[in-house]
């Protein structure tokens, strides 16, 4: 029987936490064939140890690229060039190295329904949120930043929610390693300039919807140093460049990709993504001038507005 899911991990310097990644994956309880795709980008650790380790013990499961030069810093798109060309199965699913999954069920569950509703094209899931030693944080769902109440009230639905591609610009990140889609509007990511996860969820969802699992079924790791997200907390530049102007140059592209069917989202979307960079930078009037500061959740404008203090803990106090 030929496979229906290729479950693809990016691995750099995984050493830690591998292991636990690819047992997560290797292990998934399916009625039907699944293969896993590393990509390991020359790690200098005991990566490729553990992922020979894993072409041992599951040989049918297992294809991999073991880079002899680090392809990212090169400025190539591992992505692109190497992971969407090694899918020949109708359904991909993502892991980084890093984080792993928690339901043995999961590609099962996820792969199920996007074959019992042809029209969904992406299915995502809840996740915790843990460190780099595995101490649990919070769960990724509910986010705590913006006051989007009608969204977050639809994935509080125990039986999760059908989302939307703009509900998907405004939700901005899903868990990674929560995403199984169909490849073949995978491929589409080809014609970008680059392929973050933004533009895999948006482009993957784009003339369909996503739905929403509401269920803990992988780990997302937070603070790892090594990785994208970590790399740029402690540079304003690395952050402009590598988070502001990199997103809203593929908002844009995707904007133009749907000949402006979601651009007033895009445009909102563009605006809390300058405010988020100005956070950053603790630029109070920056923010402000963005236009969307008043869509923070309270606790959120009260870091920068002390005047709301005052009126904030009077309403508290009659609340009691």
């Amino acid at each position: 029987m030929a496979a229906i899911v290729t479950a693809c991990v990016l691995s750099y310097n995984h050493e830690k936490w591998l292991e636990k990644c690819l047992e997560s994956i290797c292990t998934q309880k399916t009625d039907y064939e699944f293969k896993v795709f590393i990509h390991d980008d020359c790690s200098t650790d005991g990566s490729k140890a553990i992922i020979k380790s894993f072409e041992k013990k599951y040989p049918e499961l297992i294809e991999t690229i073991y880079q002899e030069k680090n392809q990212y810093s090169q400025g190539i798109n591992i992505v692109q060039k190497y992971v969407i060309p090694s899918i020949k199965t109708k359904y991909f699913a993502i892991c980084e190295g890093d984080d792993y999954w928690c339901d043995p069920a999961k590609l099962q569950k996820q792969v199920a329904f996007l074959e019992a509703h042809p029209e969904c094209n992406l299915c995502f899931h809840n996740a915790n949120v843990v460190d780099p030693d595995d101490n649990f944080l919070k769960t990724f769902y509910p986010r705590k930043m913006w006051n989007d109440k009608e969204l977050y009230k639809r994935l509080e639905n125990p039986d999760g929610a059908d989302v939307s591609v703009a509900d998907m610009i405004r939700l901005d990140f899903t868990p990674t390693a929560s995403i199984v889609g169909r490849t073949e509007n995978l491929r589409t990511i080809l014609g970008f300039s680059t392929s973050l996860d933004l533009v895999v969820r948006l482009v993957t969802t784009y003339d369909g919807y996503a739905h929403f699992f509401n269920e803990i079924m992988s780990a997302y790791r937070t603070n790892n140093p090594n990785s994208a997200s970590g790399s740029i907390q402690n540079s304003p530049e690395k952050l402009k460049a590598n988070f502001l102007d990199r997103h809203v140059c593929l908002l844009r592209e995707f904007d133009e990709f749907t000949k402006g069917k979601f651009h007033d989202a895009i445009e909102h979307q563009i605006k809390r993504k300058e405010l988020i960079y100005y956070q950053h930078l603790n630029d109070i009037k920056a923010m402000k001038a963005t236009g969307v500061f008043d869509e923070l959740m309270p606790y959120e404008k009260l870091k920068y507005n002390a005047k709301d203090i005052v009126p904030f803990i009077a309403s508290l106090k009659r609340k009691k």
